[in-house]
């Protein structure tokens, strides 16, 4: 297998909430993907990627949650200590855009479904709950085809992107 690091491939930076609660994962269909996936997004200039995890799953969800690690500590100091990924991933969305842009065929990347040019995510997968008791979903339906719960014996069911079933399976394993 490649080392994808080794490849001058434009890399966008997103974030992902896993929020389980009572034995079943939330996830959205998500419609330039076509599968499920944990709800995140691009992270915005001057954005730490677990407020960024945070933010995207709001917008596609309407639930507020908190990124978390279960043993996080509080500093005394002034200083914060932040949640930190559960998982990193680097993973390709685009090799068109790549190609486009490798063989000088554009000097920008307009694929249709990665408008930023994006040829591969770098990934921050974050333990997330909930903010507040309200577990109430609503879709956001200008990026996503779908939203529910589902438990680990559900995913066999699901078309699932990448490796998100093992992005799963390592936060319910995290919290037992």
């Amino acid at each position: 297998m490649k080392n994808l690091q080794n490849i001058d491939a434009k890399i966008c930076l997103t974030a992902a909430g896993c929020l389980i609660h009572e034995g079943q994962v939330m996830l959205v269909k998500h419609k330039k993907v076509g599968a499920w996936l944990c709800p995140g997004g691009h992270i915005d200039p001057n954005e730490l990627p677990h407020q960024a995890a945070e933010r995207e799953f709001w917008e596609e969800t309407g639930i507020e949650v908190s990124a978390f690690n279960p043993d996080l500590p509080t500093a005394t100091d002034g200083s914060e200590y932040l949640p930190n990924p559960i998982l990193t991933n680097l993973h390709w969305v685009s090799q068109d855009n790549y190609q486009i842009r490798t063989e000088g065929k554009s000097s920008t990347s307009n694929s249709k479904l990665w408008k930023k040019g994006c040829e591969q995510h770098l990934s921050f997968i974050y333990l997330v709950k909930p903010a507040g008791k309200n577990l109430d979903f609503k879709e956001n339906v200008e990026e996503t085809d779908g939203i529910g719960w589902f438990s680990l014996a559900e995913l066999d069911d699901l078309e699932l992107f990448g490796n998100v079933e093992l992005e799963i399976k390592t936060a319910f394993s995290l919290l037992k």
